[in-house]
């Protein structure tokens, strides 16, 4: 009896050690399971925050890209230089957009192949954003493609531009050149002063009229000899100094008396222009002595 009890006592001790292994055994692998099973809901919710982040970067590239369209046509109120350079701060926006979603896309793929137990359906979603990745690469490149169509037009526009601006300017330049010239020119004059015998040895004036000798007036030849004045020009000289004499002078010449007033300064008549413009339709002038 004694020895029937000590068998069933050592049956028993070996029992509990059994069955005491297997619950460590299934405690332990309950605990490695609640790991597991802890590790895969954080990578979920990391890669749903990570796949919301890009999905809303792409649909923000989606209104970039619907703002280009209106850039690259004729956008109201704005000069093709402003929409070429919009145009450019949208491709580079989105350039670098793309390069970060990819960034994302990649870290995401790789946390998802280290994980034993890969979400699938995570996996197809960052499949499909790869794909509208590469989808809005292709956008940009055209949009690039147009900038540079772009950027070449409005450089031949510029060119063609700056050829007809310096064109205009030398027609200006001339024009300006030959007005320069005939107001030049009308304003020239010539002016002498002389003793009736200076006057008339010099063949500027002659003496006609009268009867013996007697009442003769001193004329202005019509064959004029230029060297013999002294040239200026009314847009830099309206006055004209001669000396005083004991009888006075006379202005020989045909020119309008109220374009001009001669006054005594000192020892010297001081003949100044006071309209230019009648003045000038007779170009030379003669002062007598007398």
């Amino acid at each position: 009896m004694k020895t029937s009890s000590w068998i069933i006592l050592v049956i028993l001790a070996i029992a509990a050690i059994i069955f005491g292994a297997m619950w460590v055994n299934s405690a332990n692998k309950a605990k490695t399971l609640m790991k597991s099973n802890e590790e895969l809901q954080a990578l979920y919710e990391s890669s749903t925050s990570t796949l919301n982040e890009i999905q809303s970067s792409l649909d923000s590239m989606d209104a970039d890209l619907f703002g280009s369209i209106g850039v690259v046509g004729e956008a109201p109120g704005s000069t093709p230089e402003e929409r070429r350079s919009q145009l450019m701060s949208t491709i580079t926006k989105m350039r670098s957009q793309i390069e970060a979603d990819k960034k994302r896309i990649a870290s995401l793929e790789s946390q998802l192949a280290n994980s034993k137990n890969q979400l699938a359906s995570i996996q197809n979603i960052v499949n499909k954003l790869k794909a509208s990745v590469a989808d809005k690469e292709k956008i940009v490149a055209e949009l690039e493609g147009r900038l540079g169509e772009m950027s070449a037009t409005l450089d031949s526009e510029r060119q063609q531009s700056q050829a007809e601006i310096a064109k205009r300017e030398s027609l200006l330049k001339d024009k300006e050149g030959v007005i320069s010239n005939q107001t030049y020119e009308s304003n020239r004059q010539f002016y002498v002063v002389g003793t009736r015998k200076e006057l008339i040895n010099k063949g500027i004036i002659n003496r006609k009229g009268g009867i013996l000798g007697i009442g003769r007036v001193s004329v202005v030849t019509k064959e004029i000899d230029t060297s013999k004045f002294t040239e200026f020009n009314l847009l830099d000289q309206q006055t004209i100094s001669f000396p005083v004499t004991k009888k006075g002078y006379a202005v020989l010449s045909n020119h309008v008396a109220a374009s001009y007033k001669v006054e005594k300064e000192g020892d010297e008549y001081v003949l100044t222009v006071t309209d230019p413009d009648h003045f000038r339709k007779q170009k030379f002038l003669v002062i007598e002595l007398l």
